[in-house]
């Protein structure tokens, strides 16, 4: 049992100090880094000090986007992101439940290959940009509940827009192109329920979360990004040595169409009849727990496949998290 308490405590850290990726789905992806929410997702542990580091890598195409204004075609984006995640969950009882907050502090290093059809030349011109800088900071309050073998919590995430932002600007004589952004541009509120089943006996976890995203408008560009629905669900068989193997994917869907003059002139620049966006993710997931002398920590790997992405990035995604209790 003190094994499997243990295992509880560090599973959870990669799921309490969930972030959220730079970009704009103007830009492509949401404000919430979808594949945050796996193992433990609905377990907040005992009161004490969390601390993690995600490397995060994504590389990722869309036949069309709207990134800072600017209207590109076949975008391809690359994107490391190193984030440094804190919890602290708090002696005492909130609403019957575990009271925790999380910050996340991203810093982000993102590639772009596009092409651009620029006024009034009329053409057609190779995009190419990079950027590097402190991406949208995130705090996230939270409460977890206990019952048995089920575990539960509710949390909402605040992003705030502390990441470097510009509008696109895009000048082929000069060969100057100046496109992607670290941060948005934008408050976002993600209230998030979360879910997870854990069998003592045999070590079978099962667990979901389920939340949406709901954005402020990016004033820079009049763009509206409409309400985000997202679900994670994760599978996973925890084994005595500490090893814990997974299946993880979500499902993602827009709940209305993007709005405001900059969504309405992306819209008839693509001749589309809506912008709502889609995608689903799935992938193998991994992790390791164990002991350094009296400290805890954690290791955790994951690929995640992207597919049937609809007016938005489809993306391969590469997770390293390690993380450590106090």
């Amino acid at each position: 049992m003190k094994r499997l308490s243990r295992c509880l405590v560090l599973a959870t850290l990669g799921t309490l100090t969930a972030s959220h990726a730079a970009f704009a789905v103007e830009g492509g992806t949401g404000a919430y880094l979808l594949g945050s929410r796996d193992l433990m997702a609905g377990f907040v542990p005992p009161p004490g000090t969390y601390v993690s580091m995600d490397g995060i890598y994504v590389n990722g195409s869309a036949p069309v986007l709207s990134i800072g204004g600017q209207v590109v075609t076949e975008p391809d984006i690359d994107a490391i992101v190193f984030k440094l995640n804190g919890t602290q969950v708090f002696d005492g009882s909130v609403m019957g439940g575990r009271f925790a907050l999380t910050v996340n502090v991203p810093v982000a290093r993102a590639n772009l290959e596009a092409q651009a059809d620029v006024d009034p030349l009329n053409k057609s011109v190779n995009v190419t940009d990079e950027q590097f800088g402190l991406a949208d900071i995130t705090i996230t309050p939270s409460i977890g509940w206990s019952s048995g073998h089920l575990y539960s919590s509710f949390g909402v995430s605040f992003y705030l827009p502390t990441g470097q932002y510009s509008t696109a600007e895009v000048r082929p004589l000069q060969g100057e192109y100046d496109v992607l952004s670290t941060g948005k541009n934008k408050f976002a509120v993600d209230p998030t329920l979360s879910l997870t089943y854990l069998n003592p006996e045999n070590g079978f976890e099962l667990s979901g979360a389920l939340g949406v995203t709901i954005s402020a408008e990016n004033e820079a560009t009049d763009y509206l990004t409409a309400p985000e629905l997202h679900l994670e669900m994760t599978a996973a068989q925890h084994f005595p040595s500490g090893f814990v193997l997974g299946v993880t994917g979500y499902a993602y869907q827009q709940l209305g169409n993007d709005s405001g003059s900059g969504a309405e002139s992306f819209q008839n620049a693509v001749d589309a009849k809506s912008l709502q966006a889609r995608v689903f993710g799935a992938g193998p997931v991994l992790q390791y727990n164990t002991n350094i002398g009296e400290l805890p920590v954690s290791l955790e790997g994951k690929f995640i496949q992207e597919f049937g992405a609809k007016r938005r990035l489809e993306s391969q995604i590469f997770w390293l998290t390690a993380g450590a209790a106090f």
